[in-house]
């Protein structure tokens, strides 16, 4: 199965550990190069341009996520503020719109969403030259609301062929290095193989962590900057 390893953290790549690595180098000795990176757009912590280069310096992509959001927010019926906002911190770090990069929408694991908001967010990202992209707890035993709207989005957006949509799944965890077969968990409107992220397990060092994720192939890779 030809998966493509990358990474997604709070913290900086560039992060010193206690144990002498930054947080790249040790996760890269765990695990192997990571292909991608996923930081967040704004907030406290966010992505800055020394960082940037940093892992441009190593080959490695960069994943967009927008997390400055809440579970009142995403309930919600419009996403257009947010949507905006995702926007504007993409644009600020110089994130090239009309250039296929997705910008994701992480919603907590247990929080709940309005698919109405799901479609705003979409529609507002495709209309200022981004890919819409939702990372979500696809484990519907542990979050049955977010299955439901998603499928919801799934089936709603059909016409615009769901706005080019990245699926990024948070569920199940694996114990392995890497998946042995293409699996995450995933809303029922969907197939596995139609998730194109899956974040499997975490890395970590005294208190900084990054989360192990998969991609199903290499072509998620033009989605990123």
């Amino acid at each position: 199965m030809a998966v493509i390893f990358g990474a997604d953290s709070k913290a900086r790549a560039d992060v010193k550990l206690i144990n002498g690595y930054d947080l790249y180098s040790w996760v890269m000795r765990m695990n192997g190069f990571p292909a991608f990176w996923g930081r967040s757009i704004s907030g406290e912590n966010h992505i800055e341009m020394e960082e940037l280069e940093f892992l441009r310096d190593k080959n490695c992509r960069v994943a967009l996520i927008f997390n400055e959001l809440t579970e009142a927010g995403v309930s919600a019926m419009s996403a257009e503020e947010d949507a905006m906002r995702a926007i504007k911190a993409a644009r600020t770090i110089g994130a090239p719109d009309y250039g296929n990069i997705a910008i994701f929408a992480a919603i907590g694991d247990k929080w709940s969403i309005n698919n109405s908001w799901m479609m705003s967010y979409a529609h507002m990202l495709s209309s200022n030259g981004y890919i819409p992209g939702f990372i979500g707890n696809t484990d519907s035993s542990k979050n049955f609301n977010f299955g439901r709207q998603c499928s919801h989005y799934v089936e709603n957006t059909t016409e615009q062929n769901n706005y080019g949509t990245v699926y990024w799944a948070t569920e199940p965890k694996l114990d392995t290095i890497e998946p042995t077969e293409w699996a995450p968990y995933c809303p029922s409107a969907m197939r596995p193989d139609q998730i194109d992220m899956w974040r499997i397990g975490i890395n970590s060092c005294g208190n900084v962590t990054a989360n192990k994720t998969f991609a199903r192939d290499k072509s998620i890779l033009k989605y990123m900057w």
